[in-house]
């Protein structure tokens, strides 16, 4: 499991740095998730475009990515239930 701090309305990291991990563990799945402080679970075009493209990219290495998990208050929104994983 990673750790990643963000500012106040974004968070940066990247492919490589999710596909090195899951590499590193031997895993054949990955589950990321990642919390909305304004209390809206609902996941932003950013949150889809990086989440389109980590399933491409961890796929190319035989990686599956499971789900996508946006958390805002008492509220958690899959990616996958919506379609985008």
């Amino acid at each position: 499991m990673r750790h990643v701090v963000g500012g106040r309305d974004h968070v940066t990291i990247s492919i490589r740095t999710v596909a090195v991990d899951a590499l590193a563990f031997g895993a054949h799945g990955v589950i990321i998730s990642h919390n909305h402080p304004s209390g809206d679970a609902t996941p932003s075009a950013r949150d889809v475009a990086f989440t389109r493209a980590l399933a491409v990219g961890l796929r190319t290495l035989e990686v599956v990515l499971i789900d996508h998990l946006v958390i805002a208050g008492g509220e958690v929104t899959s990616l996958r239930a919506m379609g985008i994983v």
